[in-house]
């Protein structure tokens, strides 16, 4: 007879999976995607490079940036203290700095998606510390790629991350409220006022926000000037039917 995995008590979920992963301990050993020698059992980064892996020191909430000295953690500062915030909060903890850069580099360009996983690992860990004291987002949305860009690369670097996060999170992931229905040329190397020329029109709601949602987060890779996330998260809010809180989840805050 065959026990269906709904029956399956949870010992012999944990059994199981306690053997699955001594045996690819075994076969399939951790290996550090940075220097290459043995990673963690439970990790692909060794001891040493995961401990040196560039944070951000006292971020402000509002935009991850770091927080002057002297500034009390936890504080919004500058631009972030006027008037109604578009984004709420925005979680991104590592800085763009080698080798998060390079790696995540990898990742986006020469499909090293292991990197990926790894950082979204960790990006989850902070997450669950972070969040401790507050409720979740109730949605994930991906920044959207134009068809074209997604033909070029093959796949969206954000929904992939947002996939993970939704999954381990047990939060939905909406790959269809906006999409990119312009295609612009990389914001890399643009500035500021360029970048939000850039994007004008660039962004459509495709369908009704729905009413039970009272706050979502857009995931993306790397936040540089937050041009893309505001602009999306302006769209949120022009278009919910109820006030919205908007977050933002990134790997890196560059």
């Amino acid at each position: 007879m065959v026990i269906s995995a709904r029956t399956m008590s949870t010992n012999v979920h944990e059994i199981i999976a306690r053997w699955l992963n001594f045996i690819q301990f075994w076969l399939f050993p951790s290996v550090c995607i940075v220097c290459k020698t043995a990673g963690q059992p439970d990790i692909d980064l060794c001891a040493c490079c995961r401990s040196a892996l560039p944070q951000t020191e006292n971020p402000c909430p509002g935009c991850a940036l770091p927080l002057p000295p002297g500034i009390t953690p936890g504080s919004s500062y500058g631009a972030c203290l006027s008037g109604r915030k578009v984004i709420c909060r925005t979680f991104a903890p590592f800085t763009w700095e080698e080798p998060v850069c390079g790696l995540v580099s990898q990742f986006k360009y020469r499909h090293k998606f292991q990197n990926a996983r790894v950082l979204c690992e960790l990006l989850l860990e902070q997450l669950h510390e972070a969040y401790s004291a507050h409720e979740l987002p109730e949605l994930l949305i991906p920044v959207p790629l134009h068809a074209s860009r997604l033909r070029e690369r093959g796949f969206n670097q954000a929904l992939m991350l947002a996939r993970q996060l939704g999954k381990d999170l047990d939060l939905p992931v909406n790959t269809n409220l906006v999409r990119r229905v312009r295609h612009t040329p990389p914001q890399q190397g643009l500035g500021a006022r360029e970048r939000r020329r850039n994007l004008n029109g660039a962004f459509a709601l495709w369908g009704p926000i729905p009413e039970t949602v009272k706050s979502v987060a857009i995931i993306d890779d790397v936040c540089t000037t937050m041009t893309t996330v505001r602009t999306l998260a302006k769209l949120l809010h022009r278009h919910a039917r109820q006030p919205l809180d908007a977050h933002v989840w990134a790997l890196a805050r560059a």
